[in-house]
């Protein structure tokens, strides 16, 4: 069948069909972001700084001290789908890096004016090389050298001018997309960076067309999240947090176990376990919004949107006017998700998703009511230490 009025069929240009598939993988500021500093995570890096000018708009850099490109990988490494992730599709169900695709680098390149790679290896060190990339991510210059430790650093300058429309879109929206790009990095900068590589520090500035630059977040590399949430938000914020650690059983739907062929009765279930923080369940201890919840799937965040309604549906039994800060970090088998849903890999899918929210429910609830048995009791002792006269001791 022939589309009306255009003649035969015909194969669409390999440059045209770079350019719609790039276009679906880096859809906006912060997934260009995103994708290169999870290249810097996946590099072993304990430093990642993102350099922002003029919000994004004139360029991105992402500088890491990770383990650097091999020249040998020079010439595949802005190329479709070449990756050292992956060896077959099979791969997928126990991959546990961040990229896994090969198309981040590929993908800007198509999308940006220039992309320029800066790296060296340990044994390079100090002396990087560095690599200008074509629209096709080929390398089309690697002559030029530059004092350069072990790392890479890789800059995108004028994201989105091959696509008019979207640039356009960017401009007006430029602080909004900034904000967005903030707030995704800030989610890697409460478990990923606290996570991976025993820790690792991350810096985020802006220098505006006018103006001084200005560091937008910091962290210090400490492995652990109380110190992440510390840095970005002050010492202030943990003050209503407590640990979140959930542990429950999820039974596997009908139909997985149809597709699987086995019976109810050979299915043991799965063990999910659920860590992080979360505002204490009581009146007062939440916040006016859900701008601080962030949730991951073995340490990648993503976007769960049941789980999310779930947490705050248990929360707003006990807490009726705010909503929880939320840190929640799902830990299961890697064969009982799905992490190749969307091309920019923020949609996440679970199997037997019902199951889970339901799961989360009841243990969420349980919890909530230790809690506050607790704090009650607490609050009782402090109450009657307060009005007992002094010397008098309590038995």
């Amino acid at each position: 069948m022939t589309a009306e009025g255009n003649g035969s069929i015909k194969v669409i240009d390999s440059h045209s069909v770079h350019k719609i598939t790039s276009g679906q993988v880096v859809i906006d500021l912060q997934t260009a972001v995103k994708e290169l500093v999870e290249n810097s995570l996946d590099a072993g890096a304990t430093s990642i700084e993102v350099r922002f000018k003029d919000y994004g708009l004139k360029s991105v850099e992402v500088i890491d001290n990770g383990s650097g490109i091999a020249p040998e990988d020079y010439d595949s490494v802005g190329l479709k789908h070449h990756t050292s992730k992956l060896a077959s599709f099979e791969d997928l169900s126990t991959v546990l890096t961040f990229g896994f695709r090969g198309e981040a680098l590929s993908s800007l390149c198509a999308l940006s004016e220039a992309v320029t790679v800066t790296t060296a290896t340990a044994s390079e060190a100090p002396m990087g090389t560095i690599l200008e990339l074509d629209r096709n991510g080929r390398v089309k210059s690697r002559s030029e050298k530059t004092a350069r430790q072990r790392g890479t650093t890789v800059a995108i300058t004028g994201l989105f001018r091959p696509l008019p429309v979207r640039r356009k879109e960017l401009e007006r929206n430029a602080k909004r997309e900034f904000g967005k790009a903030l707030n995704l990095l800030s989610a890697y900068a409460l478990v990923p960076c606290a996570k991976e590589n025993k820790g690792v520090r991350l810096t985020v500035s802006n220098q505006p067309e006018v103006g001084r630059k200005t560091v937008q977040l910091r962290t210090d590399g400490t492995p652990s999240t109380r110190a992440s949430i510390s840095s970005l938000w002050g010492p202030r914020s943990l003050e209503n947090l407590v640990d979140l650690d959930l542990c429950f059983q999820v039974q596997t739907e009908k139909s997985v176990l149809k597709r699987r062929t086995i019976t109810e009765g050979e299915d043991s279930g799965t063990q999910v376990r659920v860590r992080g923080l979360v505002s204490k369940f009581a009146v007062g201890c939440g916040r006016a919004a859900t701008d601080r919840q962030f949730f991951y799937i073995n340490g990648r965040p993503c976007n769960p949107s049941k789980v999310q309604k779930a947490f705050n549906e248990v929360y707003r039994t006990f807490n009726a006017t705010q909503s929880p800060f939320i840190v929640a970090d799902f830990i299961l088998p890697t064969n009982t998700c799905d992490i190749n849903v969307s091309p920019d890999k923020r949609t996440i899918f679970l199997h037997s998703e019902n199951n889970l929210v339901a799961g989360l429910k009841v243990s969420c609830i349980l919890r909530s009511i230790l809690h506050l048995i607790f704090y009650a009791i607490f609050i009782s002792k402090s109450s009657r230490n307060r009005s007992r006269p002094p010397g008098v001791r309590l038995m």
